[in-house]
Order: C-alpha cells, then structure tokens, then sequence
C-alpha cells in the first residue's frame, strides 16, 4: 500500500447538492433542482471548533497532586465561510436563508431574504489543482463535506470601487451524514491491464462509503471537475 502526497493549489470549481432535512439525498421529485456547480467564489473558509477535554487536578493535604487528569479533545465540526463574486439566487436559496424571487416569467431573477428559521442542508464539494511537485498520475484535488447546515448572507458592502461580493456565513458541518460512496463519479476506479501496462480505470464513485461521523474528506483524483452552470440540474446518482 503506498502513500500519495500532495499539495492542493487554485479552488477551481464548486458543487453544491441540496440534502433532505435528515441530511439524506433527494429522490424522485425532490431530486429536481438538486445540484449547482460554479466558478463563481473567491475563498473558502473552513475554521474547526474543538471541546477541550475536562482536565481533573486535585491536591493532597501536603499540597501534591492526588489526581493529574487531562481527557482528551473532542472534535466537533467544521464552520464554514464562503465568499462568491457573482450572484447566483437559486444557489443562494439552496444554501443560505435566501429564498428565490421570479420576475413576471417565472424565471428566478434575485432573491429576497426574510426573518425566520434557517433549515438549509447541504453537501459541498470542491475541485482543486495539484502542485507540480506531485508525480502521480492524478490531476487534482478533490474536498467533501458530506452535510452542511446552511448558513446566512453575511455583510454586503457597495462602494465605487470594488465589485460587490456576497458571502456565506453561520454554516458548518454537521455529524450524520449518508453519503457513502456518493451519487457522482468522482474519481478513476481501479487501474486495469492495457497490453501489459497498468492505467488508470473508468470514472466511478468513491471506493470505500464514508462514515456517517466523517465531516471532511480530501484526496486526489484523476476525474475533472464538472462544467459550470447557472441552472440547477436534477440530481441523477450513478446506479449500482
């Protein structure tokens, strides 16, 4: 069993994929709509949140130690922070507290965003290059998070010089997650026998199914990252 290292460089794609409340993925008419891909974001953020474990002293009558005990850590998610520098509504009231506003066509031209309840769930994935430091055969980087809690707009500032950027705040990971090996074709599947050399296989799913407490995943992969679109598209998992 050998060891890939790597060097993860330049964000290049995101796709989002809308999750029922119980974190699961949509099926039949739930799934329309399900999924956004962009180019369109400027940084990701992700700061993790750690409990730190209970630590017991006690000291004797003499003043020594009677108990010295430090538990461990505890892990406990991901907050996540996501700057955009276009507007997309349908993405944003996929996954922040944005709900979609259509003009006299149907067609969704902004969004509006109303007081209340945020129950947005999501899963995250990001695309990435690779330093060409890396000598394997694969050609990017590739990030889960498998659920997310959706977020809110951050701060929205417009002055005379800058574009106006849009930010997602407040979301983070969540534990529970039922991607396991997941619905797309995310990386190449294992290498096959061609006239005597060994290459790489056909696009698949992930090789082993995530564990429901697994808030992150980060690997390499030789599958590109999917086109960008303004439209959602209808969520069409790879069959068995």
């Amino acid at each position: 069993m050998a060891t890939k290292c790597f060097i993860p460089i330049l964000g290049k794609r995101l796709r989002f994929t809308r999750l029922t409340e119980n974190g699961s993925l949509p099926e039949g008419s739930e799934a329309n709509d399900a999924v956004v891909v962009t180019k369109g974001f400027v940084t990701i953020n992700l700061t993790s949140e750690v409990e730190d474990g209970i630590e017991i002293i006690q000291r004797n009558a003499s003043g020594g130690l009677c108990v010295n005990e430090k538990f461990s850590d505890l892990f406990k998610r991901f907050n996540v922070e996501i700057e955009f520098c276009g507007v997309n509504p349908s993405l944003l009231s996929m996954i922040t507290n944005a709900e979609p506003y259509e003009d006299y066509n149907g067609d969704i031209a902004g969004f509006t965003v109303p007081e209340g309840e945020i129950d947005k769930t999501f899963a995250l994935e990001l695309w990435t290059g690779l330093s060409s430091s890396y000598e394997g055969p694969e050609t990017g980087g590739y990030m889960l998070l498998p659920r997310v809690s959706g977020g809110v707009l951050g701060d929205i500032e417009i002055d005379g010089e800058n574009a106006i950027t849009f930010s997602l705040t407040g979301a983070s990971t969540e534990g529970g997650n039922k991607w396991g090996t997941g619905p797309f074709e995310v990386v190449l599947g294992e290498d096959i026998e061609d006239n005597g050399d060994m290459v790489p296989g056909d696009p698949s799913v992930l090789p082993t199914g995530l564990d429901p407490l697994d808030h992150l995943l980060l690997m390499t992969t030789g599958v590109a990252a999917p086109p960008s679109e303004c439209d959602p598209t209808s969520l069409d998992p790879v069959s068995d």
